[in-house]
C-alpha cells in the first residue's frame, strides 16, 4: 500500500479533540480496605478490657505493611488523599505482595485527585506518581481478586489519558502505546468494559494522527476503534473520538469506514 502523508490540518484538529476531551472518570475503588490491620483497633472499641487486650495484642503484632495500608485506608475514608500521596511506600516484594499492591493502588489514586488541583509545579510530579504506582501495583498484585486489579488498571488509564493530555506530541507515543496495551488487557479480562474500549480507541485513534505506529496498520486501526466505540456511551468523548476517527478513515486514502 503506498505511504500517504496527512495533512496537517486535519490531524492537528484531531490531536487537539483528543486531548482536550477530559479524563476519564476512575471506576472502582482502588483497593480491598485493610481490615487485617486495623482488627485489633476495632476489637478495643467494641469488646470492652478483653477487647482492648486483644486489640493490643493485634496492633503489636501488625508488621510494618499492614500498620501502612491501615493508616492509608483510614486516610482514604476521610478524603485525605494528601496524605496518601506524601506516603513513602517500598518497592513490592514479588509478584504476589497483596498489602504491598494495595498501598501503591490508593497511593495511585490518591496522587491523581491531587493532580487535577494541586500547584501547575507540583503537576507533573504527581502525574508521574499516579502512573508509576498504578504499574507497581498491578506488577504485584498477583494475590488480589480480578475485580480489583481491574479497578486498578481502569485507575492507570485515566492516568496516562491525564498526563498524554499534556505531554508534547513529539513525546507523546510511548503513554499512547502504553495506554492502548492497558486497554487490550483490561478488555481481555472484563469483557465489554468501558473504560478499555473508550481508551483503546483513542489510542489508536491518537496513534494514527501522530504516527506512532506502521503505516500499514493505519486502516485496521482506525476500524478496531471504531468497533470498540459501538455502540456508543452517552459520554460525548465518545462521539467525538468517532467522528475523529471517521475523519481519519477519510483522510488516510483507501481507508474504508466499515
Amino acid at each position: 500500500m503506498p505511504v500517504h502523508t496527512l495533512s496537517w490540518r486535519p490531524v492537528a484538529l484531531l490531536f487537539s479533540l483528543a486531548l482536550v476531551a477530559g479524563c476519564e472518570q476512575a471506576g472502582s475503588a482502588a483497593g480491598a480496605a485493610a481490615g487485617r490491620a486495623a482488627s485489633g483497633a476495632v476489637a478495643g472499641a467494641v469488646g470492652g478490657p478483653a477487647g482492648q487486650v486483644a486489640g493490643a495484642a493485634a496492633g503489636a503484632a501488625a508488621t510494618p505493611a499492614a500498620q501502612r495500608l491501615a493508616r492509608m485506608t483510614t486516610a482514604a475514608a476521610q478524603n485525605a488523599w494528601d496524605s496518601i500521596a506524601a506516603e513513602d511506600v517500598p518497592a513490592c516484594t514479588g509478584a504476589a505482595d497483596k498489602e504491598c499492591a494495595e498501598a501503591h493502588a490508593l497511593r495511585a489514586r490518591a496522587c491523581r485527585r491531587q493532580a487535577a488541583s494541586a500547584p501547575q509545579d507540583r503537576r507533573a510530579t504527581l502525574r508521574d506518581c499516579a502512573v508509576s504506582s498504578g504499574q507497581t501495583a498491578l506488577a504485584a498484585g498477583g494475590a488480589n481478586t480480578q475485580a480489583e486489579r481491574n479497578a486498578w488498571r481502569e485507575e492507570l488509564l485515566a492516568a496516562l489519558y491525564d498526563r498524554r493530555a499534556v505531554t508534547p506530541r513529539a513525546s507523546i507515543c510511548p503513554d499512547n502505546d502504553l495506554m492502548r496495551e492497558q486497554a487490550d488487557i483490561l478488555l481481555r479480562d472484563s469483557p465489554g468494559n468501558s473504560s478499555a474500549r473508550f481508551h483503546g480507541a483513542s489510542a489508536r485513534m491518537l496513534g494514527v494522527s501522530v504516527s506512532c505506529g506502521a503505516d500499514d496498520q493505519r486502516c485496521p486501526d482506525l476500524a478496531q476503534a471504531a468497533r470498540l466505540l459501538t455502540p456508543p456511551q452517552s459520554d460525548a468523548r465518545w462521539t467525538q473520538t468517532l467522528e475523529g476517527v471517521r475523519t481519519l478513515q477519510r483522510v488516510v486514502v483507501g481507508c474504508p469506514e466499515g
